[in-house]
């Protein structure tokens, strides 16, 4: 075989290679993303060690909606654009390649509970919404209302979120609403395991 002949193999290799790994690339960074839940704080609708496909389409401040189950970045980190979003991609991959404490993004699932304009109370272990006490079967425990001051009202572009097991769940009642640039999908289906298969309530 010629030299030639043998780059353009080695070249062709790569193409079949590189190809499926460049979409799959842009397809978790604007379609779908799948991570596995490694946090206590939404028990009884999800649990640590569970594998959780969220949906990214076409999901922002217009579509996001009291209730819904969202991953998001944390430490205050958002998603600028898409050179922003790239770079935090491209980030995830290099983390694969370091120790855990020395990753780059950390992410929280947590449920959405105000939306921008929402005021937000919380007294006697319960929490109010514009008023009206939060009905959801979802609830783990009473609601102690942590560092923050209320009632409150979430101001434009951001979200008050909280974890469903409410008395040890880090969220909004600590670090304050998150801004809606940090969110990366909607949890729409738990994929593993087989037994528990099916959208999260």
């Amino acid at each position: 075989m010629t030299k030639k002949k043998i780059i353009h193999e080695i070249f062709s290799w790569l193409l079949v290679i590189l190809i499926p790994l460049v979409l799959v690339f842009f397809l978790n960074m604007k379609v779908f993303a799948i991570s596995v839940v490694d946090q206590y704080s939404m028990n009884n609708t999800l649990f640590k060690g569970e594998l959780v496909y969220y949906n990214r389409i076409n999901y922002n401040i217009n579509t996001i909606e009291r209730g819904d189950i969202i991953l998001f970045l944390a430490d205050g980190k958002i998603k600028d654009g898409f050179f922003g979003e790239l770079a935090i991609k491209v980030q995830d991959f290099m983390d694969n390649f370091r120790k855990e404490s020395q990753r780059t993004n950390k992410r929280f699932v947590k449920r959405v509970i105000g939306v921008p304009g929402d005021v937000i109370d919380i007294h006697d272990g319960q929490v109010y919404v514009n008023g009206v006490k939060e009905s959801g079967d979802y609830v783990l425990g009473t609601t102690p209302p942590f560092s923050g001051e209320y009632p409150l009202t979430v101001p434009p572009g951001k979200l008050f979120v909280m974890g469903d097991n409410r008395e040890i769940s880090k969220d909004s009642r600590s670090f304050g609403c998150i801004d809606v640039h940090s969110v990366e999908g909607k949890a729409v289906m738990i994929i593993w395991p087989l037994s528990r298969i099916g959208k999260p309530q």
